[in-house]
């Protein structure tokens, strides 16, 4: 299945020009001593822009461009979880917070504003105000069961 992509015409990628280490584009706000990790197929680096009031947090990208959760390899998508966890446990021992978030969004309607796959590594604090939105009422269980058939259908075999 095709997916659409999101990228305006002629967009310059800041993640792919910082895997490269091209710094030529005035608009990219990534520096070369914001990366943190690389290795051939990704690159972990602090995020030009923060939360308050506790800025700093980490980018995990694949090297090459892909737009989209649904198109990663499964190689690149092993080694962003892997890298997801370090990333997360150096997070925890070097800033000392009372958890980690991590997060990641696709397409315009789910948040995604550069148009690069990226995952998102957040330090978190008690009452840290990151989330405003209130809990959820609890789903039926009979509707949770029917979500589970309709994408146990899509899935592929085992």
């Amino acid at each position: 299945m095709e997916f659409a992509h999101h990228a305006p015409e002629g967009y310059q990628c800041p993640f792919c020009d910082l895997a490269r280490d091209d710094f030529s584009n005035p608009k990219n706000l990534c520096r070369p001593g914001d990366v943190i990790y690389s290795d051939d197929l990704v690159l972990a680096f602090i995020a030009s822009h923060g939360f308050e009031p506790n800025p700093g947090h980490v980018l995990i990208t694949p090297r090459a461009h892909v737009e989209l959760l649904y198109e990663l390899p499964d190689d690149v998508a092993a080694r962003i979880m892997t890298l997801t966890r370090d990333i997360a446990i150096a997070i925890k021992r070097a800033w000392s917070p009372d958890g980690v978030s991590t997060r990641q969004h696709n397409e315009p309607a789910g948040s995604q504003h550069v148009w690069h796959y990226h995952q998102h590594v957040l330090p978190r604090w008690h009452d840290d105000g990151f989330y405003f939105t209130p809990k959820r009422p609890i789903v039926d269980p009979a509707i949770r069961a029917r979500k589970a058939d309709e994408l146990r259908a899509f899935l592929p075999a085992a």
